[in-house]
């Protein structure tokens, strides 16, 4: 049995491939022909009628220069923001999930963190228009921000890097977490 995707991922999908594409002044077969997909695909995604892979979306996207996350986004949102969309759901309770998406100018970092038990880590601030995703894997970690403090255990969060901010250990295990950084 085939994946499914969720009606408001599909809802979300059809608003912004039609919205994109008639900005773009294509028609659907012209969008179909860039994309390399069927016009019957191109109509029943922009119907909400059509389940559609991520691979498709990819094709779709590079032929209206819009990412994956532009497509598959609230259109009504704020970008540089949570997404939360489920895009791929399989038959025996797995699912991929689009977390976070922000709007890169120029390069992404990927750094991978280990923090032992009361260790710190100090940051300056980032030039305007950067952002950082965090991927807690293990432990809790605390984000430290000129303004607010953020636990984050088994989970996302992203913020804007253009203030000073720090990474805590405050518990009795390791922290382990991946950190995004964007630009």
């Amino acid at each position: 049995m085939p994946s499914q995707v969720t009606p408001s991922f599909l809802t979300h999908v059809a608003t912004n491939v039609r919205t994109r594409r008639i900005a773009a002044g294509l028609s659907q077969k012209r969008l179909a022909d860039a994309a390399g997909v069927s016009l019957r695909m191109v109509g029943g995604i922009e119907n909400g009628a059509t389940s559609v892979s991520t691979a498709t979306l990819d094709r779709i996207g590079m032929a209206l220069d819009a990412t994956l996350a532009e497509l598959v986004a609230d259109p009504s949102a704020a970008r540089s923001a949570r997404i939360d969309r489920v895009g791929w759901s399989g038959d025996k309770g797995g699912e991929g999930v689009l977390r976070w998406s922000i709007d890169a100018r120029r390069e992404v970092e990927l750094w991978e963190w280990r923090l032992e038990p009361g260790e710190r880590y100090q940051a300056g601030a980032d030039p305007a228009g950067w952002h950082v995703m965090l991927f807690v894997v293990e432990g809790r970690l605390t984000l430290e921000l000129a303004k607010e403090t953020i636990d984050v255990a088994a989970a996302s969060h992203v913020f804007d890097s253009a203030q000073t901010h720090a990474f805590s250990n405050l518990g009795q295990e390791p922290v382990r977490f991946f950190r995004c950084t964007a630009w």
